[in-house]
């Protein structure tokens, strides 16, 4: 191989490695995670770097997330392996009697390349870059989809704003105009544009949302999550079928960001939980879930660091939305007994 054309072959490594990172960085924002956190753990996961124990908590904490990031460390394994490989044959093939006669082509292609990322630093460019992998990827995986997704473009404390990718409109705005639905009283989220079609539109009190819209919205992020993403929402009469089914009753009290304050129903104890004391269990180190109460048989019990949960407890946990989800069960959108 010519040194030209190993500079080529790196140069183009180099610039497809910056586009997985973008890629990945996409798929993480469409599980929830803002937009720096999401490129922060795209570079450490395809580099090999390593990311530190409270970062990876909100990524293990997620059963989406661990397999993205997986696919994310599987990817820059062979890229590294690759990039290593270039330059071990690089060297040993180089002709130095030859690099006077190629200096310019050198020149050329390095210059390219560092012209092609200062180009990626202007914002416009970046912000087209950013809309049209979010576009790409949401359509390759919208095929397969089960679920709506959500983009977080920014955060602001509590509060975020998102692209909404709709699979299925949720039941409670399903046919029913923008000020039938209340959705500003019941999540105090607003919906602020919608793309159909290609086309962008601002909502309306008579607007009526579609499958396959793509909503801008502003809200509480776990609010926007509990609205938007696919689940059953029982109401009082469906609480004997949970309890059957041994499924957790769930609802958010209060939201901080993507830490929340659950009241929480166990209808079964979850395995990490199951016969092992708090300290055991560890739940804390792993998920960053704290537990603030527990009540048994109607009267709160003194939590100790021995404290074994059981079937039929009711608990206030206080954690990452993503961690109760994983360890309790999905969250839904409902009141627990009193």
């Amino acid at each position: 191989m010519s040194l030209v054309s190993s500079i080529t072959l790196i140069v183009t490594v180099i610039i497809i490695y910056y586009a997985l990172i973008r890629i990945f960085a996409v798929l993480f924002r469409i599980t929830g995670l803002p937009k720096e956190k999401a490129i922060f753990q795209a570079v450490s996961l395809l580099t090999n770097a390593g990311f530190t124990t409270g970062e990876s908590e909100i990524i293990v904490s997620e059963k989406t997330r661990r397999h993205i990031a997986t696919a994310a460390m599987l990817t820059g394994y062979f890229f590294s392996v690759l990039i290593v490989s270039l330059f071990i044959n690089l060297f040993l093939n180089i002709d130095f009697s030859a690099i006077s006669e190629q200096i310019h082509l050198l020149f050329l292609e390095f210059g390219g390349m560092i012209a092609f990322f200062l180009i990626l630093r202007i914002p416009e460019v970046d912000n087209a870059i950013n809309k049209g992998l979010d576009k790409i990827t949401v359509r390759l995986f919208k095929k397969a989809a089960k679920d709506n997704y959500i983009s977080v473009l920014d955060t602001y404390g509590k509060d975020a704003v998102v692209n909404i990718f709709l699979y299925k409109v949720p039941e409670f705005l399903e046919g029913k105009c923008v000020v039938d639905t209340d959705m500003r009283k019941n999540y105090n989220v607003n919906i602020l544009m919608y793309t159909r079609n290609g086309q962008n539109h601002y909502v309306t009190a008579d607007t009526i949302f579609s499958n396959k819209d793509v909503l801008i919205a502003f809200g509480p992020l776990a609010s926007i999550r509990d609205a938007f993403l696919l689940k059953e929402r029982p109401d009082k009469h469906d609480r004997k079928r949970i309890m059957e089914n041994e499924e957790n009753s769930i609802s958010i009290m209060s939201n901080f960001g993507y830490q929340i304050m659950a009241d929480i129903r166990l209808n079964k104890v979850p395995q990490i939980l199951s016969e092992k004391s708090l300290l055991e269990s560890r739940i804390k180190d792993y998920f960053s879930i704290n537990i603030m109460m527990v009540s048994r048989g109607n009267e709160p019990i003194n939590i100790t660091k021995d404290t074994i949960l059981a079937k039929g407890d009711r608990v206030i946990a206080f954690g990452p939305y993503e961690s109760i989800n994983t360890v309790f069960g999905n969250i839904r959108n409902s009141d627990p007994e009193e």
